[in-house]
């Protein structure tokens, strides 16, 4: 019966897992008959043998480890149990080490390869893989960030087989498939992500904007099922399909066309102009800019700009987004309403939250002042 169920257990072709404990579990029980077939043979023969020193032996001759304080003196302790016990040990634990290092090379072969689900949460995930340089810069870029500096990075693409050495060193994880299919955005466990950057196959081809459109909007309908947030920016080619894209609704949409062209003209008018663009749009130096949702109401945009200049950090009030447009250096008549959201320019967007604090407690305590 042992032999039968040892022989199933080899042919058994389930997931690695499983053979695993199962293995582990046979162990265990043979562990046991035998410890308990040594401790009914050797009894009599032995008499200061207990049962714990039976199912002991029994653990040490499995294991070939063999220390000798405890051996099989009758027939029936030697033939019928220390000869089962040393022939089913070996092979055991010959095929439990087999199986573990099986299943550690299937995993880093199929990690290698894209085909494991991702388990991470709160990841970054990058739909499309144009090239290892690019996928380095944004990595470059977000890690910066004190947000995500030891975030997880997961990586979308039917165009590679296998995700670049240097990339995987870097802790970036791989899925292989295409970023349209909902089954392979659910391998890639895209409702507990943090984000999606959804960038174009090529660079210069107006027409991977298609895709990245098709893209964008199944997680936005992924999103609307699951209830669950999923901040999304696209990368277009071409300005020509910003009305496309913003039909997908999401959350923030770059056109890469345009850019260099603007940026050599600014450079022209304003020689040495592009170094402050540079720290500007980077995380690695300077301040950065933060569109800021504010809880402020009802008060002069000067009013919080005099604030932001006397705060001891390093900040400034540079620019108002008011009804989905944004205006750098608006009037500074223009009023703080609800919905609006003010452009700061900070080392931390936290530095401007205790502002917020400030101004409206001055402003409860003159409301208080005035109540008679």
């Amino acid at each position: 019966m042992l032999f039968t169920l040892y022989k199933r257990l080899l042919r058994r072709k389930k997931f690695s897992k499983n053979r695993i404990l199962n293995t582990l579990l046979v162990a265990i029980g043979l562990n046991l008959v035998f410890g308990f077939g040594f401790y009914f043979a050797e009894r009599n023969s032995q008499e200061t043998l207990t049962l714990i020193d039976s199912i002991w032996w029994s653990m040490v001759t499995m294991t070939t480890v063999g220390y000798g304080d405890l051996y099989p003196q009758t027939f029936i302790g030697r033939f019928l149990v220390a000869y089962p016990c040393f022939m089913l040990g070996i092979g055991l634990l010959g095929y439990l080490l087999a199986t573990v290092t099986e299943t550690m090379l299937d995993r880093v072969s199929r990690r290698k390869k894209g085909t494991m689900k991702i388990h991470h949460e709160n990841h970054i995930i990058i739909c499309n893989f144009p090239n290892a340089e690019k996928v380095l810069l944004l990595l470059d870029e977000l890690q910066a960030t004190e947000a995500y500096k030891s975030c997880e990075v997961v990586i979308i693409s039917n165009d590679i087989d296998e995700l670049p050495g240097h990339l995987q060193k870097r802790g970036v994880h791989f899925v292989k498939g295409l970023p349209t299919s909902e089954d392979v955005l659910h391998q890639a466990n895209i409702i507990h992500s943090d984000g999606v950057f959804i960038i174009p196959k090529q660079s210069d081809d107006p027409s991977s904007d298609a895709e990245t459109y098709a893209i964008g909007s199944i997680i936005e309908l992924i999103e609307a099922e699951t209830k669950s947030p999923i901040k999304t920016v696209v990368e277009l080619v071409s300005a020509g399909n910003l009305r496309m894209m913003e039909r997908a609704q999401t959350d923030g949409i770059i056109v890469s066309s345009g850019i260099n062209e603007n940026m050599i003209v600014q450079e022209f008018l304003n020689p040495g102009i592009h170094k402050t663009f540079e720290q500007l749009i980077s995380n690695r130096e300077g301040s950065q800019f933060y569109v800021h949702s504010t809880s402020l109401r009802d008060i002069p945009f000067a009013d919080i700009q005099i604030a932001a200049i006397k705060h001891s950090t390093n900040m400034q009030l540079i620019g108002i987004v008011k009804d989905g447009k944004h205006v750098l250096n608006p009037p500074k008549h223009v009023n703080v309403e609800s919905g609006d959201q003010l452009i700061i320019l900070a080392d931390k967007l936290e530095d401007f939250l205790s502002i917020e604090k400030d101004i409206e407690s001055q402003r409860g305590s003159e409301k208080a002042s005035k109540t008679p």
